[in-house]
């Protein structure tokens, strides 16, 4: 039997913002035991990654963990693994951002870990051909990424047993392919299978190098796993399955590379894993994908998905307007930091963190995983981006105009101190309103919309999918999902958003471009001509009070009387709460709850009180309104299965308007952004 060298890379994370006891789950199941398995056996040797958030959070609450694990880094068990540190996708930031992450992170290794890193980990394995020269000057000297990416770029699987140098500016890395048959197998697979697989790999060739790298959370966190990996003792079997095999030997990637001579010269396209660039594609395009695999499998097997491509990550910018937005506006941000780098500025520095903060992947994409849907991921990068823009901003009211999201519509941004305002004159809408005080973006909804995997929900069952892997069939967390999926939006969920019905018809000014008129410091008008309905202007200003006024203008050559709905979008993320609740005229509503459906007559004032985070927004208008509000709810896939997720509160104001011929009818709104006292 020719010998073969078994490399494995296991990469932990929890992001930005997740709960605490998500992390606390996540190290009893996962975290915790796999360490102590590793401690038990000397022999089983690998590189590991921690994320930036897991670090820290293991500083602050299981320091013993990282003292453990710092002894198996001395003994030559464990290479330790850097990356960006809040788990950017690197091609998706500012390249000073890129080198920056990665040696914060590989500073942070070496102060408590003891040593360096020379490998580092693509957060998703994102792959662009410019990243080499990126990773070289943060003095990586070699990455993973899957076979597919090899693949896309003509290379024969039976190719990848080993790894192959790339070069973007003459700045050369090493790079790992990590085979897909083994992220499949392990730990789903039996031990024996795994090993079956190895063995068929030794015998193809000579000086070969088989290449797992995968999350470490398929080892205790993922449904049933805990089970299978520990209570059944699948790690324990696996470990002895390699041992018993004298032509198998387990090396860590910096000592395959020393034992090792590279492959050749690749050079790879934009790629992800096979998964990932499908969930990139919007529905349709999934499902033709899909029937395209099915047509060739007859033909060409497993080999059928290496002769189709899906799309790039940064599609999901396309396909979810709601992660173009935080993206743009933290690249906005990134930029008018760096304008004046000032490193031994406190102040700086510590926006300079937020905003590396704001970079963590998850909340920009959605796949098997909540991600982008999660609100808590969305709200906490909010947080930290809010923060940098709040540092940045100046001390007196400003207006900026400019393509902020460029989305190919104009924006504005109207800030103070305490607030800022973003509005597209696509519908005259705004997109984000910023409590700077509470670090708390209102607008943080997320509109419904088709996925893929909705198709399947009806034939899905209730419950836990228990040690299978993610990547099967959905399950579902409750009964009528498939009902709830059906539900989209038109127009996203924004607020001002805006229609006219008069005499039996409907028209919506979502959509219409508005014209962005002249304005001083405190304010701006947008308009749109009279047509089927009338003309319209609304102006975003900083009122009298320091507060934003939104005012409606309608006119018309001719009588009219009909009904003008302004539809308001609030993110608020709790649904049932006693500390979470609706004021209406100053006193709690019936009923009071977030998500509750409701109708309310003669409204002028509104209050959002969130208790527990301190928050309060008002909401008043001048002209009495009915108020119908409902809760915003999406239907999305997590590690556990289809689930409903409560995004925020639609309230829509209902105002009957009759138009004198040429005269103007207004009303006028106030968003008044506060503070709440504890209950």
């Amino acid at each position: 039997m020719r010998p073969l060298t078994l490399t494995l890379i296991v990469h932990d994370h929890q992001p930005v913002g997740n709960f605490d006891g998500v992390f606390q789950q996540a190290y009893d199941d996962a975290y915790a035991p796999f360490l102590a398995f590793l401690e038990g056996r000397p022999a089983f040797r690998l590189a590991l990654h921690h994320s930036g958030p897991l670090l820290q959070w293991l500083a602050l609450h299981h320091a013993e963990y990282l003292q453990r694990l710092r002894a198996l880094v001395d003994r030559g068990q464990v290479e330790l693994w850097g990356g960006g540190f809040f788990e950017p996708i690197l091609p998706a930031i500012p390249e000073v951002d890129r080198r920056g992450q990665i040696r914060a992170m590989a500073d942070w290794l070496e102060l408590e870990l003891g040593r360096r890193p020379r490998g580092l980990w693509l957060a998703e394995r994102v792959w662009e051909p410019g990243l080499a020269s990126s990773l070289v000057a943060a003095e990586a000297q070699y990455t993973a990424v899957d076979d597919a990416h090899f693949v896309a770029a003509g290379f024969e699987r039976d190719a990848l047993w080993g790894y192959y140098l790339t070069e973007d500016q003459g700045r050369s890395l090493a790079v790992f392919p990590i085979h897909r048959e083994l992220r499949y197998l392990v730990p789903f697979g039996e031990p024996a299978q795994t090993v079956e697989l190895l063995r068929r790999v030794a015998e193809g060739g000579e000086g070969r190098i088989a290449v797992l790298g995968d999350d470490g959370e398929k080892f205790g966190v993922w449904p049933g796993t805990r089970e299978r990996c520990y209570d059944q003792g699948w790690l324990e079997r696996f470990a002895d399955a390699l041992a018993a095999e004298p032509w198998l030997t387990l090396r860590p990637p910096g000592e395959a590379i020393a034992h090792h001579a590279p492959r050749g010269l690749a050079y790879l396209p934009t790629a992800s894993y096979h998964e990932m660039e499908e969930w990139s594609l919007p529905p349709a395009a999934q499902a033709r994908h899909h029937r395209a695999a099915e047509l060739l499998e007859p033909v060409f097997g497993e080999a059928a998905r290496d002769l189709l491509r899906g799309g790039s990550w940064r599609n999901f910018s396309v396909r979810y307007p709601e992660a173009n937005r935080l993206h743009k506006r933290m690249l906005h941000a990134s930029r008018r930091l760096w304008e004046t780098p000032a490193e031994d500025d406190e102040r700086w520095r510590e926006a300079r963190t937020r905003l590396w903060r704001a970079q963590c992947n998850c909340p920009y994409w959605h796949g098997v995983f909540g991600g982008l849907y999660l609100p808590h991921l969305r709200s906490a990068l909010y947080r930290e981006l809010i923060a940098v823009e709040s540092y940045l901003a100046p001390a007196e009211p400003r207006i900026q105009r400019g393509d902020f999201d460029l989305d190919g519509w104009a924006d504005l941004l109207l800030e103070t101190p305490a607030w800022a305002a973003w509005v597209s004159a696509r519908g005259g809408r705004l997109w984000a309103f910023d409590d700077r005080v509470g670090l708390w973006n209102y607008g943080d909804t997320l509109a419904r919309r088709r996925e893929a995997y909705h198709q399947q929900l009806h034939e899905a069952e209730v419950g836990a999918a228990e040690g299978r892997t993610i990547h099967g069939a959905p399950r579902l967390k409750e009964a009528g999902l498939a009902a709830l999926a059906q539900a989209v939006d038109r127009h996203g969920r924004d607020a001002f958003v805006d229609r006219w019905e008069e005499g039996g018809a409907l028209h919506e000014w979502a959509e219409v471009g508005f014209a962005v008129g002249a304005g001083g410091e405190q304010g701006l008008t947008l308009t749109t001509p009279e047509a089927e309905a009338p003309a319209l202007a609304k102006r975003f200003a900083v009122d009298d009070q320091g507060m934003l006024g939104v005012e409606y203008t309608l006119r018309s050559e001719r009588a009219r009387q009909g009904l003008l709905t302004v539809e308001v979008n609030l993110g608020l993320h709790v649904p049932d709460a006693p500390d979470r609740f609706v004021e209406i005229e100053g006193v709690p509503a019936t009923p009071p709850n977030f998500a509750a459906r409701a109708h309310h007559a003669a409204v002028r004032r509104l209050a959002f009180v969130d208790q527990w985070a301190g928050l309060r927004l008002e909401l008043w208008t001048d002209r009495p309104a009915t108020v119908d509000r409902a809760p915003i709810e999406t239907v999305s896939l997590s590690e556990a299965g289809a689930e409903r997720v409560f995004q925020g509160i639609e309230v829509r104001f209902g105002l009957a308007a009759t138009l004198e011929p040429g005269q103007p009818w207004r009303v006028h709104f106030r968003l008044a952004p506060g503070r709440s006292g504890a209950v």
